[in-house]
């Protein structure tokens, strides 16, 4: 970074997991790392798993305060929901996976009116809004190359039995603000705001 130059962060808004189900999850990983033997997939780490609902790259410090002021205003809109992770896939095929994926079920239709508010407030400070619609989900891992043959046919049996098993549920109940620090080890999650989801309505 040059002299005078504005720091930046890579930081994305998401909705946190408890220990607990962070912990089960990583229980989940492991089963599915254990069949893909060349180590093809870079795993989340159990204590950062989280459900994003909006990337935004590198922001310069100065502006983090706008958004984090336009985070606690969609957080507003927002009261708490009960969500559950359930069954396993991948994007954007199963012949060709590139990221493994947790599903979220249970008050959707509330974390999808947040995704919504997140998005035009957002805007509002100039952030693109994200051109893929909106697909409520948790990533465990992304697949760094290509898998073998027998490992992907492996990993498809997998999601196969798992497509509707539910691996637990929790309240969300803050928006959260997180910095991404990418690691040789993988990326590093540190929450920089907390907003509670407080509507009445919500």
């Amino acid at each position: 970074m040059t002299p005078g130059a504005p720091s930046q962060m890579r930081v994305f808004t998401a909705l946190e997991l408890p220990p607990a189900l962070c912990d089960q999850l990583s229980e989940v990983v492991a089963s599915l790392d254990a069949l893909l033997q060349h180590g093809g997939v870079r795993w989340a780490q159990a204590e950062g798993m989280h459900v994003t609902l909006k990337f935004y790259g590198a922001v310069v410090s100065e502006k983090l305060a706008e958004l984090q002021a336009a985070l606690k205003q969609a957080a507003e809109s927002a009261g708490p929901m009960a969500l559950e992770l359930q069954g396993l896939g991948v994007f954007p095929h199963p012949l060709h996976p590139r990221v493994i994926w947790v599903g979220v079920a249970g008050e959707v239709e509330k974390l999808r009116l947040l995704y919504q508010k997140v998005e035009q407030v957002s805007a509002s400070l100039g952030f693109k809004p994200e051109a893929r619609g909106f697909a409520p989900h948790l990533t465990l891992g992304r697949v760094k190359g290509h898998l073998r043959p027998r490992e992907r046919e492996a990993l498809a049996d997998a999601l196969a039995r798992q497509r509707g098993q539910a691996f637990g549920a929790f309240t969300a109940e803050t928006l959260s603000l997180m910095r991404s620090d990418l690691k040789p080890t993988g990326a590093e999650y540190t929450r920089l705001f907390a907003a509670p989801l407080s509507s009445q309505m919500g």
